[in-house]
C-alpha cells in the first residue's frame, strides 16, 4: 500500500516525539539526571542550577510522580535560592495518585465582612478564599484559607481573575494539609507569584535605618530585632506576612548571632519555613 507523503512525515515525527518522550522520562531507580535530562533541563532555565539543588529537584520529581518536561513540577530561583513549586494541575494529581482523596468543599470567598460565599458577584477583589480538601474516612475536611492582600502578585492575571488566583492558593493549602507526606515542601505558582512582584515601600513593624554600605548594615539592632521574630513565627502564614512586610530589605546581609555568618532575612525566612514543616529539625 503506498504511504502519502503526509502521512509518512506524521509518522516519523511520531516515532521521533516517542524517541524523545522515552530518553527524557524518569524512573525511580535512577540516583541522578541523564545526560539528555540535563540539557532538556538547561532549557527550561535550570542551567545555572548547583548539582545539590538538581539532586533535590529529581527527589521531589520521583517522590510526586510529576513530570518536570511538561511543567507538572518545576524549580525556581529567587535570590540565589530554589524552590520547588507545581502547576495546581499537579497538586491535585499527586492527591488523586494517592488513592486517599475524597473531593473538595468549596471553594468560597468572603469580603472584609466574613461572610462566605460560594461565588464571587462583586467588582472588588475578595477579602480571602477557602477551600476543605478531604480524606477517604475523615468527617471533616483540611481547611486551607488564603487571604488576598497576602499573595496578590498585583499581575495582570490578578487584576483579571482575583477570586479564581487566590482559591488556587486556598487550594495548594488546603491539598498540602491533607496530604503532607506526598506534598511537604511543594507550592503551586500562584503561591510564590508574589515573591516574583517588583519590590515596593511598605511600612514596617521595625523602622529600619536607610543603608548606603553593606558595612552600615552587619550587626544593625534592627536586623536582629526583625531576626528575632522570624525565629518565633509558628506558622506559614506569619512567615507569609514577615516577607511581605519586610520585602525592602529582604537581601540585605548581616551576621547571624548564632554562628557570626553572613546571612539574610529571606535565607532567615526559609529556613524557619523548613522547621515549620518538619522538613528540618529546631535545634
Amino acid at each position: 500500500m503506498k504511504v502519502s507523503p503526509q502521512a509518512d512525515f506524521t509518522s516519523k515525527q511520531n516515532r521521533r516525539d516517542k524517541m524523545s518522550n522515552s530518553a527524557l522520562s524518569l524512573n525511580s531507580e535512577q540516583s541522578f539526571w541523564s545526560d539528555q535530562q540535563l540539557v532538556a533541563l538547561k532549557q527550561i532555565g535550570l542551567a545555572n542550577a548547583p548539582k545539590a539543588e538538581l539532586a533535590v529537584f529529581l527527589h521531589y520529581s520521583q517522590r510526586t510522580g510529576l513530570d518536570p518536561f511538561a511543567r507538572q513540577i518545576y524549580m525556581i530561583e529567587r535570590g540565589g535560592r530554589f524552590t520547588i513549586q507545581a502547576s495546581i494541575d499537579g497538586l491535585r494529581i499527586v492527591a488523586q495518585r494517592s488513592g486517599e482523596y475524597a473531593g473538595q468543599s468549596g471553594p468560597y470567598w468572603c469580603g472584609e465582612d466574613g461572610t462566605w460565599t460560594d461565588v464571587w458577584l462583586e467588582k472588588t477583589p475578595p477579602t480571602a478564599a477557602k477551600v476543605g480538601v478531604w480524606r477517604k474516612g475523615w468527617t471533616e475536611p483540611a481547611w486551607g484559607v488564603a487571604k488576598f492582600d497576602s499573595y496578590n502578585s498585583g499581575s495582570p492575571i490578578w487584576k483579571k481573575m482575583p477570586d479564581t488566583m487566590i482559591a488556587k492558593c486556598a487550594e495548594a493549602l488546603a491539598l498540602r494539609k491533607a496530604f503532607p507526606n506526598d506534598l511537604s515542601g511543594i507550592y503551586a505558582a500562584e503561591e510564590m507569584e508574589q515573591a516574583d512582584a517588583p519590590i515596593s515601600a511598605v511600612k514596617t513593624t521595625v523602622e529600619l535605618k536607610p543603608v548606603v554600605q553593606q558595612a552600615q548594615v552587619d550587626q544593625t539592632p534592627e536586623l536582629l530585632t526583625v531576626l528575632d521574630i522570624i525565629s518565633k513565627h509558628k506558622t506559614i502564614e506569619e512567615l507569609r506576612e514577615s516577607f511581605n512586610a519586610y520585602k525592602t530589605v529582604l537581601d540585605l546581609e548581616f551576621e547571624s548571632p548564632n554562628n557570626n555568618a553572613l546571612t539574610t532575612l529571606r535565607a532567615e525566612i526559609m529556613e524557619r519555613r523548613s522547621v515549620l514543616e518538619g522538613t528540618k529539625t529546631d535545634d
